[in-house]
C-alpha cells in the first residue's frame, strides 16, 4: 500500500460508491454497508489476486470488481461458492447463479472468474503464496470458517489481507465471532475490525509489519477514517434493507467529521451535506 492516505480522490470516490448491483433486489444484503470499505480497499492494496469464499448474489464481490475497473488495476478475481445454499442463508435455485453470471459476462468478464465448486475443490486452482486478499464469508459455524481459514492459509501471500464477515452476529449456529477473537488473541497487533453490518473483521495474518505499515500510513486519523466508513456503510445497510436502526451511537461528531474532510485536503460540499444528514 503506497500513499493510499493521501489520495484524497480514491477515499472521496469510496465514501461515495454505489454500485449499480446494490439495489433492494439484491439477494444477500447483510454485506452492503461495507461496499465502500470493499470498493476502497481493493483501490489501497492494489491485490493481484482476489479470492471470494461465498458470493451469494455479489454484493461483495462485485464491489470489490467495480474498484478493479475503476482504478484500472492488473487485478485477477475468483468467486468460489456452489450456488446451492446452505442452511443458514437458504437454499436458492439456479436463477441466482444465471443473475450473477449474466451480471459478470456484462461488466468484468476480461478479468473475474466464477468458480461453481467448494471451497475445498477450488483449493488446486490456486499456488501457495499467492493471493493478496482473501474473504471468507461461506458457512458461518465455527468449525466451517476454521476449516476455510486452515485450508487457504497457505494459499495467502506473506502481506495479504483476510476479511471474515458476521464477526459481530451472536446467535445460534454462527461462530465467526467466536474464530475471531481467538485470531485477535493471537494477532493483536494485526486485526481490526468493523461492527455494523453484522461486523467484518480485517487482518494481516502472516505479517505484523504489513500491519504495522498499515496503520503509519494513517497516523492517527485510522480510527476516524474507519468510522466514516462506519456511518456510510450504516446508512446504506438500513436504506437497502429497507429499515432503520434504533438511535445510531456515533463516534464523531458534525465538528469532527468537517475537520476530518479538511485535513484530507478536499472540498467536498455534497458528501459534507451526506455526511451531516445522518445524524
Amino acid at each position: 500500500m503506497k500513499d493510499i492516505a493521501s489520495s484524497t480522490n480514491t477515499l472521496l470516490a469510496a465514501l461515495t460508491y454505489a454500485g449499480t448491483h446494490i439495489n433492494k433486489d439484491l439477494q444477500g444484503k447483510a454485506w452492503v454497508g461495507h461496499t465502500p470499505f470493499a470498493y476502497w480497499l481493493v483501490a489501497a492494496l492494489k491485490p493481484k489476486i482476489l479470492v471470494e469464499l461465498g458470493t451469494h448474489g455479489g454484493g461483495s464481490y462485485f464491489s470489490f470488481c467495480q474498484s478493479v475497473v475503476d482504478n484500472k488495476l492488473d487485478t485477477k478475481t475468483y468467486a468460489i461458492d456452489t450456488w446451492m445454499g446452505e442452511k443458514q442463508a437458504g437454499f436458492y435455485s439456479e436463477s441466482l447463479f444465471k443473475k450473477v453470471m449474466d451480471f459478470n459476462i456484462e461488466h468484468f468478464d476480461n478479468f473475474s472468474t466464477l468458480m461453481k465448486m467448494t471451497f475445498d475443490e477450488a483449493l488446486n486452482e490456486f499456488d501457495d503464496n499467492s493471493v493478496d486478499l482473501l474473504h471468507i464469508d461461506g458457512f458461518h459455524s465455527y468449525e466451517a470458517v476454521s476449516n476455510d481459514f486452515c485450508t487457504w492459509y497457505p494459499k495467502l501471500s506473506k502481506e495479504a489481507i483476510v476479511l471474515f464477515h458476521d464477526t459481530h452476529e451472536i446467535k445460534p449456529g454462527f461462530g465467526v465471532h467466536q474464530f475471531w477473537d481467538e485470531l485477535k488473541k493471537e494477532h493483536r497487533e494485526q486485526c481490526f475490525e468493523f461492527k455494523h453490518s453484522h461486523g467484518l473483521g480485517m487482518c494481516f495474518p502472516k505479517s505484523s509489519k504489513a500491519a504495522i505499515n498499515f496503520k503509519k500510513e494513517f497516523s492517527l486519523d485510522l480510527e476516524k477514517i474507519f468510522n466514516l466508513f462506519s456511518i456510510i456503510g450504516d446508512d446504506i445497510y438500513y436504506n437497502i434493507n429497507g429499515r432503520y436502526s434504533l438511535q445510531k451511537n456515533f463516534q464523531l461528531s458534525i465538528d469532527d467529521l468537517v475537520k476530518i474532510l479538511k485535513k484530507l485536503k478536499t472540498d467536498n460540499p455534497e458528501l459534507s451535506n451526506e455526511l451531516k444528514s445522518l445524524f
